[in-house]
C-alpha cells in the first residue's frame, strides 16, 4: 500500500474504530485540523481507552505503534492549506455500475489501495440516483444523492470515472448521473476540472468501445481530460479474485503507471492554478 493517509488500518482497529479506507479518510477530515497546542491523546474525540492506549504507547516507545501514533497526529493537524502546498491531491472515484460486485467499483478501490503518494482518493456509486425526469427536477428539485455526488467532486481535485462498458457504448446508468449532475450545476463539477477514465469488463477489448464513446460528452462538459495512460481491464472475470481484489499483474501494472500520471497531471494544474492567481 502506498504511503498515503489510508496507513492507518491496524492502529484504528486496536482503537476500536472502522478502519476501512473510506472511514478512516472521514475520521481525519471530520477531526481535522488539530491544534498545534494539544497533544494526540488529549483531543476530545477519543473515549478514555483510546486516549489511554495512545498513551501508553506513546511512553512504551515501541516503534511500530509510536511511528503510527505520530503519523496520525501529523495527518490531523494538516490543514488543505498545507496540504495543497506539499501538492496532495484528492480524487473522487466515481463507479458507474451499481452492481454489489462490481469489477468497476473494485477497480476503483483497487485505486484506491495504489494510489501513489500526494493522491487520495475516495470512492462512490450512483447508488440512489434517480432517472432524470425534468418533471422530478421541478417538482422536487435536485436529488439529494445527485447533491451528495456534487458536494464530493466539489471537494475533490479531480474525477476518475470508472466506467463499465454495455453493448459497445456507454452505460445508461452512469450517464444518467452525469445528467443529473449537469443539472446541478454543470460548470462548477466539470467545467476545467482534472478528469481520468478507466474500466473494466468482462469483453476482449476492455472498455474501448465506452470510453471512447464518453469522448463527446465529457468535450460539452468541459473536463480538462487525461489521456496520458490508460487502463482497459479485459476478461475482468478473471483479473479479480473472489474478495473483488485485483490480482491481475498487467492490469495492475497499467493502473498503477496510470496513477502516477494522473497524479502528475493533477497537481500541475494545480500549480497553474496557483501561479495564475
Amino acid at each position: 500500500m502506498s504511503d498515503n493517509f489510508f496507513r492507518f488500518h491496524d492502529l484504528f482497529a486496536q482503537l476500536g474504530l472502522p478502519n476501512s479506507d473510506e472511514a478512516i479518510a472521514a475520521f481525519i477530515g471530520r477531526h481535522r485540523p488539530l491544534s498545534n497546542d494539544m497533544l494526540l491523546a488529549d483531543a476530545p474525540f477519543w473515549d478514555e481507552s483510546q486516549a489511554q492506549f495512545i498513551r501508553e504507547k506513546k511512553l512504551d516507545d515501541s516503534p511500530e505503534w509510536t511511528q503510527l501514533i505520530d503519523q496520525l497526529s501529523e495527518a490531523l493537524r494538516e490543514t488543505s492549506d498545507a496540504r495543497n502546498s506539499l501538492g496532495f491531491c484528492r480524487v473522487l472515484a466515481l463507479s458507474g455500475s451499481l452492481r454489489h460486485s462490481s469489477f468497476n467499483t473494485a477497480l476503483a478501490h483497487a485505486a484506491q489501495v495504489m494510489a501513489p503518494h500526494g493522491m487520495v482518493i475516495e470512492v462512490a456509486t450512483l447508488h440512489g440516483v434517480p432517472l432524470y425526469d425534468a418533471d422530478l427536477e421541478t417538482s422536487e428539485g435536485i436529488p439529494a444523492a445527485v447533491l451528495k455526488l456534487k458536494a464530493q467532486i466539489l471537494e475533490a481535485d479531480a474525477l476518475l470515472m470508472v466506467t463499465p462498458e454495455y453493448n459497445n457504448g456507454v452505460p445508461g446508468v452512469f450517464k444518467n448521473g452525469i445528467d443529473w449532475l449537469s443539472r446541478a450545476d454543470m460548470k462548477a463539477i466539470f467545467a476545467k476540472r482534472p478528469t481520468g477514465m478507466i474500466g473494466a469488463s468482462m469483453g476482449g477489448f476492455g472498455t474501448l468501445s465506452s470510453q471512447a464513446a464518453w469522448l463527446p460528452t465529457l468535450k460539452m462538459l468541459g473536463v480538462t481530460l487525461y489521456s496520458g495512460n490508460s487502463v482497459l481491464v479485459s476478461r475482468a472475470q478473471n483479473a479479480f479474485d473472489a474478495q473483488g481484489e485485483l490480482t491481475d499483474e498487467s492490469s495492475r501494472k497499467n493502473l498503477n503507471a496510470y496513477l502516477d500520471g494522473f497524479n502528475e497531471f493533477v497537481q500541475l494544474i494545480k500549480i497553474a492554478k496557483l501561479k495564475s492567481r
